[in-house]
């Protein structure tokens, strides 16, 4: 079995293996070493000044971007999304469901986003600017630089989702003027699934502390934020996983460090986008992250080609969602995977779309 998939990745076996040797209590010294240590790696990583900014929550992707709405936005917000795709669309679902006020820049699946779609948003008295960015349902890497001037003209507060961005494509957080990071543990750090980590800007750290008493008693930021100082959480953490990120922090520094593991991927990634042009196979053209590819096809069922994958030759991609689940095929270029991975991969991929459609022609 392989693994081209957005997370769970196809984990590296050192730190695969890390569960298996055991590890100590996590109500310790030893443990909260190694979590500070841990925040001090991810700060030079995300080029934030306070490591302690950084917490750490036991849960996925989707349950830290709603504990971000349940700490830092309030009734007397308005926010602004960027609605691209699944999780675009996501940050509204959460806003709408917390009767949060918002207005969204909608955008096709193919659409690159531009300041035309920012335009009528100026001057607005918006508070705070949600963004996935990189929108992974579609693959499209929005313009950081644009989305952060936009905010820091308007005074607004910058929120986004880097899930699928962090340790895939450039991330700086000091440079953009980043209010709140959330990334998880099972994409570009490579980990298991469990573990999604929130990093917070001075400004937002204020903002915190003149918030009224949360709803929320698990996920209250400031609680974690008091903890984190002493290299711990409120409540039990993903223990495993946050020995899995001190190994693979390790195996980072060891290839050199962040901007040479980056270069990495950046190869895997125009190495597959070169050999699928030469199968025929249609990128679409928007700026994209180098943490995936998406593949459309448009007149064969991509859903099919994905189980023929899967099925055939135990080769996991993603598929997709909604009006695009027949359309586009979506492949990671993160975790355990070479260059002779990918040729046999376009190789299986081109046979299953053979099959699919000699079984359409039928």
């Amino acid at each position: 079995m392989k693994k081209f998939t957005l997370g769970p990745v196809e984990m590296f076996h050192r730190t695969a293996v890390i569960r298996d040797k055991g590890f100590c209590y996590f109500r310790t010294q030893e443990f909260s070493d190694i979590m500070i240590n841990n925040s001090k790696r991810l700060a030079k990583i995300l080029n934030i000044q306070d490591f302690n900014s950084i917490i750490y929550l036991a849960m996925s992707g989707t349950g830290a971007m709603e504990a971000t709405i349940q700490n830092c936005i309030t009734n007397k917000d308005k926010s602004l999304v960027i609605n691209g795709g699944t999780f675009g669309h996501r940050f509204c679902e959460m806003l709408e469901w917390h009767n949060c006020d918002y207005d969204s820049v909608n955008l096709k699946w193919n659409e690159e986003l531009t300041y035309k779609h920012l335009k009528p948003y100026e001057n607005k008295n918006y508070t705070t600017l949600f963004v996935n960015l990189h929108e992974t349902g579609t693959g499209q890497l929005y313009d950081i630089k644009l989305l952060s001037d936009f905010c820091k003209r308007n005074n607004l507060f910058l929120i986004v989702d880097a899930i699928s961005t962090i340790l895939a494509d450039d991330y700086d957080i000091e440079k953009y003027g980043i209010d709140v990071t959330i990334f998880s543990s099972q994409k570009g750090l490579c980990l298991s699934p469990g573990m999604s980590i929130v990093a917070l800007s001075q400004r937002m750290i204020d903002k915190l502390q003149t918030m009224p008493k949360q709803t929320t008693f698990y996920a209250d930021f400031k609680d974690y934020l008091k903890n984190i100082k002493r290299g711990q959480t409120p409540f039990t953490p993903p223990v495993c996983v946050v020995f899995e990120l001190d190994d693979m922090l390790n195996f980072i520094d060891e290839k050199g460090g962040e901007k040479a593991w980056l270069k990495e991927i950046e190869e895997k990634c125009l190495y597959f986008r070169k050999k699928a042009k030469e199968f025929n196979l249609k990128i679409p053209e928007f700026k994209k992250s180098n943490m995936l590819t998406s593949i459309y096809l448009e007149n064969i069922d991509a859903y099919k080609v994905f189980c023929k994958l899967k099925d055939n030759f135990g080769i996991y991609i993603n598929p997709c969602g909604g009006e695009l689940a027949t359309k586009l095929l979506r492949i990671s270029h993160i975790g355990n995977t070479t260059l002779e991975d990918i040729d046999d991969l376009l190789e299986k991929i081109n046979i299953c779309i053979e099959e699919t459609k000699k079984e359409d022609m039928k």
